[in-house]
């Protein structure tokens, strides 16, 4: 048999060279493709919509010299009370409004030349020279060589009644005084006057503006026996009528009127912001599920203070009250955003009903999401 010729060295060095350059090609793919699942991650930050909602709560006072030992907190707080009385008068308006007249007005002089006092009644007859008549509204006495100023009216409504300077004659009295007695205008018109009224919404007013100032001093002069940095809160007030008057008169047309109030007012001192804690954790089951988000409006707490008799043990007031919190239930399947290009991400979220808005961050060779869950992050702000 004959023997084949040898292959030459080089070309099997050549061979060997070209697999090598093969797999260390095959190599750096692999290598780019971990790289590329290991670092390709995105970070999907959500802005949700919240609705906001009142809760209730209601929270029991204990009485702090009274302290059990082993009391339970978890829904009482240590308090409490103290008591002073306060009394306080002031003067109010009463209600103004304009009131358009349907008759003709204006002021009168009255002049008397005459040697004796005149007297003159309401509703005297005024009577210009063609004939227009008028009544003055107050009972005057004129006295003699002197003169007096009194509002007349219109006997009858219409534009006709206003007029300008005149004079005019008394006709009520004897034709001889009529020249020596006499009345003169600078003119009738039909006008708006100011009338005062006291009806039962301005004396009510009244005695809440009234009750607040006293409820202003009240937390000033308890506040002084308190120590230092604790605080009243007006909400943890409790007031009782102790004296109350006023000259008020139901439809009286007096421009003011007097009032005097005195009020028993009971000061329940507890720790509010233990209370909002309290209150706030707390949250009924109905909003705690594994969506949700929840945040408190600390400044959303309104409540009223129950005193409770002497014999509810040492309980001394019962809180009841509420607060906004806002609550969003935000669902995100992140499988729903593998491969998506970044734009059709960010829209696909923003069609969410719990959705108000959201940004994605990607690593800056690519322009798509990735295709595993685990490395899509979603952050709810």
């Amino acid at each position: 048999m004959m023997n084949e010729p040898l292959k030459p060295v080089s070309k099997i060095k050549s061979s060997y060279q070209n697999l090598i350059v093969v797999f260390i090609i095959l190599a750096i793919i692999l290598i780019g493709v971990i790289l590329y699942f290991a670092l390709s991650q995105a970070t999907v930050n959500i802005t949700p919509f919240y609705n906001q909602q009142r809760v209730g709560f209601a929270i029991q006072i204990v009485d702090k010299n009274n302290l059990s030992p082993n009391e339970n907190f978890v829904e009482k707080l240590p308090g409490e009370i103290l008591e002073i009385a306060i009394e306080d008068s002031q003067t109010f308006k009463a209600t103004i409004y304009e009131e358009t007249q349907s008759k003709a007005s204006g002021l009168v002089t009255i002049y008397n030349t005459h040697n004796s006092n005149q007297k003159l009644v309401a509703t005297t007859r005024l009577l210009t020279a063609d004939g227009k008549l008028y009544r003055i509204t107050d009972f005057v006495e004129v006295p003699a060589g002197g003169q007096v100023t009194v509002l007349a009216v219109a006997d009858q409504e219409g534009g006709k009644f206003e007029i300008g300077s005149a004079k005019l004659t008394i006709p009520g009295l004897w034709e001889p005084l009529q020249e020596k007695i006499y009345a003169q205008t600078k003119g009738f018109k039909i006008q708006s006057i100011t009338k005062y009224k006291i009806d039962q919404p301005v004396i009510d007013n009244a005695r809440l503006e009234l009750t607040k100032k006293i409820s202003e001093a009240a937390i000033v002069e308890l506040s002084e026996l308190l120590p230092p940095g604790q605080k009243i809160s007006e909400q943890a007030l409790v007031f009782e009528t102790i004296k109350y008057s006023t000259d008020a008169e139901l439809d009286s047309t007096a421009k003011e009127f007097n009032m005097t109030l005195g009020l028993g007012v009971k000061a329940v001192i507890f720790d509010e912001a233990e209370l909002k804690k309290i209150a706030s954790s707390n949250l009924p089951e109905i909003f705690i599920t594994n969506n949700a988000l929840v945040n408190v409006d600390p400044e959303s707490f309104i409540y009223e203070i129950i005193l409770l008799d002497e014999n509810s043990e040492n309980l001394i007031a019962q809180i009841k009250g509420d607060y906004v919190i806002e609550i969003s239930n935000v669902k995100i399947d992140p499988s729903e955003l593998t491969g998506l290009s970044k734009t059709e991400a960010k829209k696909y979220l923003e069609n969410l009903s719990d959705v108000k808005e959201a940004s994605i961050s990607l690593p800056f060779w690519t322009k798509f999401l990735p295709p595993l869950t685990d490395k899509i992050n979603i952050e709810i702000k």
